[in-house]
């Protein structure tokens, strides 16, 4: 979906499946929709960081949780929420963190330009750390 029928002004979204970048700003700064798909509401085997940025997550459907675990080098103690609706989660620069979300979920992320392409850090979850977090 995009409008571009008033000058000044981007109007987009995004429905379908997954995370997509919908807007950018002189490359400072991004805004993107992720919606949930059929594996979202599961536990990962791996969790990600970015080492460059914070990364901001509000929930608008369905239902979410965020997990974080530490800032080490590896993913640490596992940490999880349930998120709320309209409420702003920011994850802090350099902290493993993994967004579960219900089929009907959409979140709306801002971040830096490019952290989703070159500035992520994946990392494994272990058999107890992943027994941590819980789909209630």
């Amino acid at each position: 979906m995009k409008d571009e029928s008033i000058p000044g002004l981007e109007v987009v979204g995004h429905d379908g499946p997954g995370y997509k970048p919908l807007l950018e700003s002189d490359g400072d700064w991004m805004a993107a929709i992720m919606n949930g798909t059929p594996t979202s509401w599961s536990v990962p085997e791996m969790i990600q960081k970015h080492p460059g940025t914070d990364e901001l997550f509000v929930l608008v459907a369905g239902r979410a949780i965020m997990v974080v675990a530490g800032a080490g080098e590896k993913p640490g103690e596992i940490h999880q929420v349930e998120m709320k609706p309209n409420v702003l989660y920011n994850v802090k620069r350099g902290y493993w963190h993994a967004t579960l979300m219900s089929t009907d979920a959409k979140i709306v992320i801002i971040e830096r330009t490019g952290t989703n392409i070159d500035g992520s850090v994946p990392g494994p979850l272990s058999e107890s750390q992943r027994a941590a977090i819980k789909l209630n």
